[in-house]
């Protein structure tokens, strides 16, 4: 995909916004490379060498020549990305309580990809205009039946 021209320094705001917006939506495009039947496909960037190493699904299948991604990736691929979702239940006194628990999201979960690329140490990342844009998980989807509560509860 072709970057968009950027404008002229003295372009009208009209077409400064414009170029923008284009340039946006490639950088979008290009980072999130498919989404179809709610599987995602991200590119992750080693920020000290400034280029794309790898991708990673919402199934898991992560594709890298890089050794060091594939070993930082294999705990998270194999077991799950732990992540703090907030919960609330009853103490005995019949009062509500907030708390976070830790659950595993697995491959296949909705918000997996979000979570493997947020719990990934650098160099490694997104394009953080992707990552806004990726879905996060939710106790209280159907789907989130595919991560494992730790906390047994």
């Amino acid at each position: 995909m072709e970057e968009p021209e950027r404008p002229d320094p003295d372009a009208d705001a009209s077409e400064i916004q414009e170029w923008m917006d284009e340039s946006f939506a490639q950088s979008v495009a290009e980072g999130m490379e498919s989404v179809d039947n709610g599987n995602v496909t991200v590119e992750i960037i080693d920020y000290e060498r400034d280029e794309v190493v790898g991708t990673i699904d919402t199934d898991g299948n992560l594709k890298t020549e890089s050794k060091a991604l594939r070993n930082v990736s294999k705990e998270y691929i194999d077991e799950g990305v732990p992540v703090l979702v907030p919960t609330t239940d009853e103490n005995d006194e019949g009062e509500t309580v907030h708390a976070d628990a830790e659950v595993l999201i697995e491959p296949g979960a909705d918000g997996f990809v979000r979570a493997f690329v947020d719990e990934l140490p650098s160099p490694f990342d997104c394009d953080m205009s992707v990552l806004d844009e990726l879905p996060t998980f939710d106790m209280r989807e159907p789907s989130s039946e595919d991560a494992i509560d730790r906390n047994g509860s």
